[in-house]
């Protein structure tokens, strides 16, 4: 047994789980356009930190006493957190690593049950490969593994596994009032994304039965999905279950056989991030939740865990109660050390009758507040500060959704790539992506001004045509005519060009990415011109014309073209690759795409500084 005082445990974690762009130098990083760095948590005024800086969850031992795992060990506390024992989880630690996304119960029978990920067999197809051929999915292993204890944590039986593939999160785990143990896990699927599977067992965690599955049909990456639920049982005896998704809302889920059939999987009417949430019932029977719902500050956001937030529902979570923050991680004051601006991955643990302890995985919050306190006060609304204005003779990476900052789907766009490239070569150049989702040449000549020619750019490299090209087949009417037409779009660019050129820039024009087909993409896409049946009937009806139409502009004006297009065509036609290894969804680049892109953009930019 070993003893330690407030130390401070952290556990290796799931690398893709906190993937995050860093700013290497003031302004230099695409990023730093749009994002700053984060400051010190900000805590509700009646909150105090936890005397402890163990990570849930917690549970109440028979003695009173509280209790945690961490990667190899089970610590107890008598004293509030103050001091902590040790006791070893595994007898071969060799084998075994807990995650720091785990699951912790006592049983009404007193046996004490952990859920986590074993991270010592993760592995993954070579180069974190997603989305490819059945030979790679079989490589993407993280196994579900549970172990007991029959003495309240200081023995541990060993370990039982209960599923293979890779499981992305566990953090919510249930006893029914029947003694059912009820798990909430996931793994991946050969859609490639997340799905929910649920795990019960009746003899107190010795064997296990897994439900269906819950999938809600929607992405194609390392975080797509309906994910990383949380569960609890209403006093009716049925369960009800949150999923994370990319919908803008937790969706949810029920059961009425205690956790082997789920049934009506839909949105629920909680709006949030694409994070998980974690629900708890509370003494009072009302139950609370912990979750990231969209900042105040940016109520349009689906990405942002800068706030932690806590609500409660009287009728087993029909209606909720409005969000309250709790807990804040905004932007940092200049000179402050840059943190990553989360507050995420909740464990909720109720101490006494209506003192909680509030800990997560991103973003290090360790503290504790009592229900009956939460009305009083406030953690202000956050001013955001503002962005760095761009240094004069830069590089701007000028485009649509292809270029711009993906959070939460693409670690590092082509921007960023660039720019640690040119660090890397000791260049001083800054990069800046200037990248609109969503934006056609149209709407890319009403702001080139303001967001590039004002700032005095040394290169500008151009990327459009997907949004120009598409034909909105899904809308009532029918579109049957590309948004912007191939002669306006050509007309655009000429014009986009000589504009920066009249400015003193250089200009890259960039064709575009292939696109292919998704399941999303046929359901929305998948009427004519377009052809469905065809891998490339997303593509040549129109995107492929457009792509010639920038060639010949960048011909006849005599810049520099970096044809991306062709490079995707060329990886595609190579034995034993395909052309979705380089696509997030269909459409956009991964980040392997990305970095291909990069690859061929650096030089080309050399070579117009050069001159």
């Amino acid at each position: 047994m070993n003893r330690a005082m407030n130390q401070y445990f952290r556990p290796q974690g799931l690398s893709f789980m906190i993937a995050t762009t860093t700013c290497l130098a003031a302004g230099l990083v695409a990023s730093c356009l749009q994002s700053v760095s984060a400051g010190p948590l900000a805590l509700h005024p009646q909150a105090t930190p936890l005397p402890t800086s163990q990570q849930g969850p917690f549970i109440t031992t028979a003695d009173g006493g509280i209790l945690c795992v961490d990667a190899h060990h089970a610590w107890h506390s008598a004293d509030e957190g103050q001091t902590w024992d040790s006791y070893p989880l595994f007898r071969n630690a060799e084998r075994y690593q807990v995650s720091n996304e785990r699951a912790l119960l006592r049983t009404s029978k007193g046996i004490v049950v952990a859920a986590w990920m074993n991270l010592k067999e993760r592995s993954t197809a070579p180069g974190f490969k997603w989305g490819g051929p059945p030979e790679e999915f079989r490589q993407w292993i993280l196994p579900t593994y549970v172990c007991r204890s029959l003495d309240e944590g200081r023995t541990w039986e060993e370990p039982i596994k209960i599923n293979t593939p890779w499981c992305g999160c566990i953090h919510s785990m249930i006893e029914t009032r029947s003694g059912r143990i009820v798990l909430v896990g996931q793994e991946v699927s050969t859609d490639w994304r997340h799905v929910t599977v649920m795990f019960v067992s009746d003899d107190q965690g010795l064997t296990w039965q897994r439900s269906n599955i819950l999938d809600y049909g929607r992405g194609r990456h390392d975080h797509a999905g309906s994910i990383e639920g949380t569960v609890i049982e209403r006093q009716d005896g049925t369960l009800y279950l949150l999923l994370r998704t990319e919908a803008g809302f937790l969706y949810e889920a029920t059961s009425t056989d205690g956790g082997l059939v789920w049934e009506n999987l839909r949105p629920s009417k909680i709006r949030s991030v694409t994070c998980c949430a974690q629900m708890g019932r509370l003494s009072d029977g009302r139950l609370a939740l912990l979750w990231n719902h969209p900042p105040r500050h940016q109520l349009d956001s689906p990405h942002s865990r800068e706030e932690l937030s806590l609500a409660f529902s009287a009728d087993d979570g029909q209606t909720w109660s409005d969000p309250i923050v709790i807990a804040a991680r905004y932007d940092a004051p200049s000179g402050a050390e840059a943190t990553i601006r989360r507050v995420s991955y909740p464990y909720l643990y109720e101490r006494k009758p209506g003192a909680l302890w509030v800990t997560t995985m991103q973003g290090n919050l360790r503290m504790k507040i009592n229900v009956d306190e939460l009305s009083q006060g406030e953690i202000p609304t956050h001013q955001p500060v503002a962005a760095r204005e761009p240094l004069p003779h830069s590089l701007f990476m000028f485009g649509d959704s292809t270029t711009a900052l993906r959070p939460g789907a693409v670690k590092e766009v082509y921007s960023v790539r660039l720019q640690h490239a040119l660090l890397g070569m000791g260049s001083s150049l800054n990069v800046y992506n200037a990248g609109k989702g969503g934006n056609t040449t149209v709407a890319a000549k009403a702001r080139l001004e303001r967001d590039v020619l004002q700032h005095k750019p040394r290169v500008v490299v151009m990327q459009f045509g997907i949004n120009d090209s598409a034909i909105d087949v899904w809308k009532n009417p029918p579109a049957v005519e590309p948004r912007v037409s191939i002669s306006e779009f050509t007309a655009n660019l000429r014009e986009m060009i000589e504009r920066a050129r009249s400015r003193g820039a250089k200009v890259i024009l960039m064709t575009t990415n292939p696109l292919r087909w998704t399941p999303r993409l046929k359901e929305v896409y998948g009427k004519p011109p377009y052809d469905p049946d065809s891998a490339d009937g997303f593509d040549t009806p129109t995107l492929a014309k457009y792509n010639g139409a920038i060639r010949a502009v960048a011909k006849e004006l005599e810049i520099s073209l970096v044809d991306v297009r062709a490079a995707f065509e060329a990886y595609d036609s190579k034995p034993d690759q395909s052309l979705d290894e380089l696509l997030l969804d269909g459409m956009h680049p991964n980040d392997k795409g990305h970095a291909l892109i990069a690859e061929l953009l650096l030089p080309a930019i050399r070579a117009q500084v050069a001159r």
